[in-house]
Formats: C-alpha cells, sequence, structure tokens
C-alpha cells in the first residue's frame, strides 16, 4: 500500500530565508531534517519545533555549521528532542567543534545559558548519534515493522556535506540544500552523484531555492584563488594586517588549504605569518587529517602518492586565544588571521575588528554569506564611517564583590561537604546491618560469638570437652553469621582496603580544590558601548562553495522529480525556479509551504504488498532495468479468509486462462541522449524545437515527444524502409520490453 507522507517546515520555509527544520513523516515514522539556528539564537525560531519535538524518530544532518545544527543541543536538552542522530563521520566530528567554539565564544562576552557543553556531548554521544559514510545504505524499523532505507550522498560545499535519499516502497525522497556541483581544492562536489543513477527521477526531490538568483561566477577557481592571492599580498605589502571572518570548520577548510598551498609555491611564510584563530584550531585540523575519504580524489592522491595531507599545515599557524596570537614566536609585522565569527557578531574575529577597524592600511576581506541583521551585514552592504557596537568581556571580581562571592563558595561548599557526611554516615549504618539465618535468634548468636567451647582448636576434639556442662556431643563447627550487602558477602580485608583508598581519594579532592582555588578567579561580564571608526577597508570575495542558479535549474532537471518541494528563499528566488519549473519540465506537483503548512505528499498509486509463491518467482522471466528486475505476468490474488490482516498471495493464472497482451515499453530517454547516440551511430541528425531530423539518402525521420492521455510518450514518423526500421529498432533498445 502507498505510504502517507506529509511534510512541515519548522523554519526555513518558502519565501523567507532562515535556517532549515524540516518535519518529514513517512505513514507513523517521523524524521527531522537539520536542526538549525540564527546568528542571535532567537528562541521564538524553535517555538515550532518544541510542539513536535518529543515524537521524533531520527535527525538526518545536512552539514556541521550552526546553520542546519545549531539548535540540536538545546532541543535535546530543553525541548525533549528524541530520536537518533544521523550524518556521516565529518558532520560528527566538526558538528562538535562548531558547537564547542559558539559556546566558548558567548560565553567570553555574556552569562550564555542557551546550551553547555555537556548538553553537546549528549548530541554526540555514540549511542545517540550514528555516523554513515557516504553511498552507504542504513535501514531504519517504524513501529509497524516496516523498513525506510537513508543512505547520504556528497553534497559539496562542506566536508562531510550530505545529500539525503530516503527510500520506502516505491516512494523516494531526495533532501538536497545548499549543495555545490563544482570540484574545489578539498571537496569532490555534487556533480559526480549526477553521473550515476542513484538520484534520479525520485517521486519527490525537497530543495532551497536561496541561490536561484545568483548568476554564474565570471571567474574560474583558479581566478579566483588568484584572486584571493592578490588581495592578500596586496593589504600585506602596503603595511596592513588582513581580518577574514570565517566559520570554525566549514568553508574555512577551503580558504586554509588554498592559502597554505600559494604560501608554500612562494616561499611567503618567513616575510608574512598566516593564523588560524579559534577556540579549538588544533582538533580541528587533527579532524580533518583523517577525513581523506570525505575528501577531493586529487587530496587522496597526493596523500597515496607523496604521503602528504593537505591540512598538515607548515606555513599556517594555530591560536586559541587573542594572547596566543600576541605572543606567537617569529610573528611577521603584518600578517593574515583566519578568525571565528564570520558575521562579526562574537568571536575574535569581532575582537581584532574592533582592535584593527581604526586603521586605513587593514582590510577587512568576508568570502561567505552573511546573514541579515549581523555586524558583517551592516558592513558590507551600508559601508558605514562608524559603528556603535555593545562589547562585553570578563573581569576579575575585586573589593565586596570578591568578599560576597567567596563567602558564598563557602557556604555552597560547607553545604556540599555536611551532604556528603551525612551521606557517608548512612551508608556506614547500612554496612553495620547483619543478614541473620531465620534458625537463630539474638541469644544463640550471642553465645556462639562469646563462648567457644573447643578452645583456640577448633579441630582438635577430646572426651574431656565432649563431657563439658551444658554442652551436647557434636562436631565442633560454629557457623558465624557473615555481613552481606546488596554486592553480597563482605570481606574484611576488602574493606580495610577500600576504606584506604577512599582516603587518598579524599586526600586527592581536597588537593583538587586547593588547585582549583588557586586557578579559578572569579570573574563577571561588564558590558560597555563604544564607537569604532570604520577606516579599514571593506571587501568580499565569493567562497561561499554553493551552486548558483542556473546550475541549480540544470541539477534540478537532470533529477527529473514527480514532486517537487521549494523551500528557503525569499520571493523573488522561489518565483524564478517555479517559472523554470513550469516552463521546462513535467512535474505532478510543484509546492512552496511556509512555516508550519503541512502538505500532504502522498503518490497516488494503487501500490499493494501481496506474497509470490516460490512457483511463481521461479517462473519469471525478469528484465534488469536501473536497480529493478521487471516482468510481465498473469496472476490472480488469493485472500486469506481467515486472517485479512494477512498480505494476499499472487498465484499464476492457469494456461488456459492466459490472455494476449500489448507489448510494454518500460523506461525513459531523454532526445539530447538519442540524438548523440543516433550521431554515434553514423546518422545525420539535427535537433530542433524537441524534434530530431534523421537524414537519410532517400528519406527524413522525425522523432519527437508528446503527451497522450496525460502520458509522456516518444513519437516516430517516416517511410517505411529498412533506415526506418533500423532507427526504430534503437529506439527500441533503450526500453525494456515486456
Amino acid at each position: 500500500m502507498t505510504s502517507i507522507i506529509k511534510f512541515t517546515p519548522l523554519s526555513g520555509g518558502a519565501n523567507e530565508i532562515s535556517p532549515p527544520c524540516y518535519l518529514l513523516e513517512i505513514d507513523e515514522f517521523t524524521i527531522l531534517l537539520d536542526c538549525g539556528w540564527n546568528h542571535s539564537l532567537d528562541l521564538s525560531i524553535l517555538e515550532p519545533l518544541k510542539a513536535v519535538a518529543n515524537k521524533i524518530d531520527a535527525i538526518l544532518l545536512s552539514y556541521p555549521d550552526i546553520e542546519h545544527l545549531g539548535a540540536l543541543p538545546y532541543a535535546v536538552s530543553k525541548l525533549g528532542l528524541t530520536g537518533t542522530i544521523y550524518g556521516t563521520t565529518p558532520i560528527f566530528k566538526m558538528g562538535q567543534m562548531f558547537l564547542y567554539d559558539l559556546y566558548s565564544n558567548h560565553m567570553a562576552q555574556e552569562d550564555f545559558d542557551r546550551f553547555d557543553l555537556d548538553d553537546v556531548d549528549l548530541c554526540f554521544d555514540k549511542k545517540r548519534f550514528k555516523e554513515l559514510s557516504f553511498s552507504q545504505h542504513y535501514t531504519l524499523t517504524t513501529p509497524s515493522s516496516a523498513t525506510i532505507t537513508i543512505t547520504p550522498y556528497s553534497a559539496g560545499h562542506m566536508i562531510g556535506g550530505s545529500v539525503w535519499k530516503i527510500t520506502k516502497e516505491t516512494d523516494t525522497i531526495i533532501y538536497a540544500i545548499d549543495f555545490n556541483h563544482r570540484k574545489e581544492g578539498h571537496l569532490e562536489g555534487f556533480f559526480p552523484v549526477l553521473q550515476g543513477q542513484d538520484l534520479l527521477k525520485p517521486t519527490h526531490l525537497i530543495t532551497d531555492a536561496r541561490h536561484a538568483r545568483t548568476p554564474p561566477t565570471a571567474l574560474k577557481r583558479i581566478e579566483k584563488d588568484k584572486a584571493l592571492y592578490s588581495t592578500l599580498l596586496k593589504t600585506l605589502r602596503e603595511g596592513g594586517n588582513v581580518l577574514l571572518p570565517v566559520d570554525t570548520a566549514g568553508r574555512s577548510l577551503e580558504l586554509l588549504q588554498s592559502i597554505e598551498s600559494h604560501w608554500a609555491q612562494q616561499r611567503l611564510s618567513g616575510a608574512y605569518t598566516v593564523i588560524f584563530l579559534n577556540n579549538v584550531t588544533y582538533n580541528v585540523c587533527e579532524f580533518a587529517k583523517s577525513q581523506l575519504e570525505f575528501m577531493s580524489t586529487a587530496a587522496g592522491l597526493k596523500f597515496e602518492q607523496r604521503n602528504e595531507n593537505i591540512f598538515a599545515f607548515k606555513n599556517i599557524k594555530l591560536c586559541h586565544s587573542i594572547y596566543d596570537l600576541e605572543n606567537l614566536m617569529g610573528l611577521s609585522s603584518n600578517y593574515v588571521v583566519l578568525a571565528s565569527g564570520k558575521d562579526l557578531e562574537s568571536g575574535y574575529a569581532r575582537e581584532l575588528f574592533i582592535k584593527w577597524a581604526a586603521d586605513s592600511k587593514n582590510l577587512i576581506l568576508m568570502t561567505d554569506s552573511v546573514e541579515e541583521g549581523t555586524l558583517a551585514s551592516h558592513l558590507l552592504n551600508d559601508q558605514p564611517e562608524s559603528v556603535t557596537l555593545e562589547l562585553g568581556r570578563r573581569v576579575e571580581l575585586e573589593g565586596e564583590e570578591l568578599r560576597a562571592y567567596e563567602e558564598e563558595r563557602q557556604r555552597q561548599k560547607e553545604e556540599e561537604r555536611a551532604a556528603a557526611e551525612k551521606l557517608k554516615q548512612e551508608e556506614e549504618a547500612l554496612n553495620q546491618m547483619v543478614l541473620e539465618p531465620d534458625i537463630l535468634d539474638d541469644k544463640i548468636i550471642d553465645i556462639t560469638f562469646k563462648k567457644n567451647p573447643f578452645g583456640s582448636n577448633r579441630y582438635d576434639l577430646t572426651r574431656d570437652q565432649f563431657a563439658m556442662e551444658g554442652m551436647q556431643p557434636m562436631f565442633p563447627f560454629i557457623e558465624k553469621v557473615f555481613k552481606v550487602d546488596e554486592y553480597g558477602e563482605q570481606d574484611d580485608e576488602l574493606l580495610e582496603i577500600a576504606r584506604k583508598l577512599n582516603q587518598e581519594d579524599q586526600e586527592m579532592e581536597q588537593l583538587d580544590e586547593v588547585d582549583e582555588k588557586i586557578e579559578e578567579t572569579p570573574k563577571k561580564i561588564v558590558k560597555e558601548t563604544l564607537t569604532v571608526d570604520l577606516k579599514c577597508s571593506v571587501q568580499y570575495i565569493e567562497y561561499e562553495g554553493c551552486s548558483d542558479g542556473k546550475s541549480i535549474k540544470t541539477i534540478i532537471q537532470k533529477i527529473a522529480p514527480s514532486k517537487l518541494i521549494l523551500v528557503r528563499g525569499n520571493q523573488d528566488c522561489i518565483a524564478e525556479l517555479e517559472t523554470h519549473v513550469k516552463q521546462n519540465m513535467r512535474v505532478k506537483g510543484l509546492y512552496k509551504p511556509i512555516i508550519n503548512q503541512t502538505i500532504d505528499l502522498t503518490s497516488e498509486t494503487n501500490v499493494y504488498n501481496v506474497v509470490l509463491k516460490d512457483s511463481l518467482i521461479s517462473s519469471l522471466a525478469s528484465s534488469k532495468l536501473m536497480d529493478y528486475d521487471i516482468a510481465y505476468i498473469q496472476a490472480k490474488v488469493i485472500l486469506n479468509e481467515t486472517n485479512m490482516k494477512a498480505p494476499p498471495v499472487l498465484e499464476l493464472l492457469a494456461e488456459e486462462e492466459i490472455e494476449p497482451h500489448n507489448s510494454s515499453f518500460i523506461g525513459d530517454i531523454k532526445l539530447s541522449e538519442f540524438k548523440q547516440l543516433l550521431i554515434d551511430s553514423g546518422y545525420q541528425v539535427q535537433f530542433d524545437q524537441g524534434i530530431i531530423a534523421v537524414s537519410m539518402k532517400t528519406t527524413l525521420i522525425y522523432i519527437w515527444r508528446e503527451e497522450v492521455d496525460g502520458n509522456s510518450s516518444i513519437q516516430i514518423d517516416g517511410i517505411l524502409s529498412d533506415e526506418y526500421y533500423q532507427v526504430r529498432e534503437l529506439l527500441y533498445q533503450q526500453f525494456q520490453i515486456i
């Protein structure tokens, strides 16, 4: 039976540009596609997610940046988001780095309470997060024991970036946003995936329209790299510094490997220092080195042939703070800094901007798209002469504030110590409890332990001892009552060892508390408003790494979905793609859902599950078409009258019941592809206005596509001749005929 499919944008709907977060319901199974957040971490964006967070069965992540997974720790810890998280290994590793850096940046300038590092670790726990490789099929089991298969494919844009294929029975859903078809320095791009058959002709395609109106770049990658190097060196040679506000571990990697390559070729490291600055630079670079399988073929070959890793930097210095930067050994007088905080709202990029903005020799170079309403957007679009900023920073407590803090800290420690002492006493009281056998009463136990009638040698028995008053002749064995707890019988020697270890642990804890008291200096957030004169240059060179509008249109046509769902784009971008699809494609449905609008994507087909008998399967004469085996049969459906819920059985008709049938052509071919096939076969061909004209010596043969009864069919027309039948036969070979 056909699956019931519903789709709801929770964020990033049509006619707006906001972080992607979508609800996909396939029968009773609920999938969350991405879980992004904006630069201001606005809680109102998450209101639609809050209503459905506790019914999510699976979360699929496309990229490791804040725009695609930034809300994940808040949703898991505060909203009760359920479900297993799925993503590629780079998304697992780099996603943590993005969130660690985001947390550290905000904590440096405010009392940040959206989430903490424990919440991040909870999301990326190995029990919660399932790592996948590209093209790895993974099966999800629904509550009704049906199966859904998910598969990530390389999307370009960022390392580990994924286009998701979700399949259940006859329904195939492709979720593809922010992809880049072009090959880059460290990424292979989306184009190689499109050359195969895995993503073609799905029942549904969900894609964004954000770049639908982006014009094709006039520069090739090599020319764009040269423009970048030229801009950097011009500023450095004129005595200025260059700040590149970048993300933590996404598009910054493309810039890093490109600059590293040029600095090595031109031997510039001695003249100008390049620094990568964020809270997790070392971990980012180490993780990147280990992810070669997710990178470009060129990166893999360089490692295999020359044992060179493109992220083993020799000309780029790694720093984790402004202090590290200012005290860097061998720092040149002018240098380039790639600092986290691409929107200049937080992070080291904001700090350096405030320091460098007043110097006309310096350059702020943007390379990525920035969100509207941010400082970076204001600088690029408005080009102000000065900006007023609210700067938050942590300063050490002094005087009365420090005294009040220490008193409160001491009070908390005393309460904790008292609670620990009380708990210890309760445990000791429990350990003193004796589990007494039923056959002994308190009096017998008391006598047993106070009086041993057999002296020191319990195995030496004499007649005099048998005759002792008050004792009966018996074997001299006294059963001792042992202490037990929930773990079994207590061992005095082990208990003594445990007591010594506990004492050592307490001593170590006291030392740690002393160290913590020495190392931790209490601080508070101080905010000040300052005006920054903007005398430095501000430029933009596009390194966003997303497909342009023309390429997006071509890719959608190449994928050729039955139903197209457009999300995440302003009204003009949505209209641009909508017009193109209506004029150039045949789709059964075109949807533009806004936030909280649920659309029904259920396919209008009558497909049912039946049981095939072994005799039927063995008699099939099947033909191969793409990933399917196709065969034609005439059979009848046998219902299980005793159990109507059981699937029916398909049984072949008897030979005398079989009726003749017309041939069916299974498959499809594009006329442009068939034109090239005719040319390769030696025919003279013209293709104009959707009609192929094959020129023969004595005749012309025309081939075109037209709609017949709502279905597309290929028509062939010409004078009957040997040439006509040859062309027709070549056309027939492109289909499976049953």
